[in-house]
């Protein structure tokens, strides 16, 4: 993300996530068809588990690599 918090997704002092309307990447605007998921938002702004559990139930991406790890283990 550039240091222009205007024109990319930030955060809130609040912890409130902001995705301003005049954001140039429109697949930052998961709301409309051609976004990304909220959950892709939230991994490439390397979110901590307690704001990626306020926002959404998908595996937290930390989760998820321990997870593949442990599956290749019971082989």
């Amino acid at each position: 993300m550039n240091d222009n918090k205007h024109d990319e997704p930030y955060f809130m002092e609040d912890g409130t996530l902001v995705i301003p309307f005049s954001c140039p990447d429109h697949s930052y605007k998961y709301w409309k068809k051609e976004g990304k998921q909220l959950s892709e938002i939230l991994a490439e702004m390397n979110v901590d588990k307690e704001t990626w559990k306020k926002f959404t139930t998908d595996t937290h991406p930390d989760d998820a690599v321990k997870k593949a790890d442990s599956d290749e283990n019971k082989d």
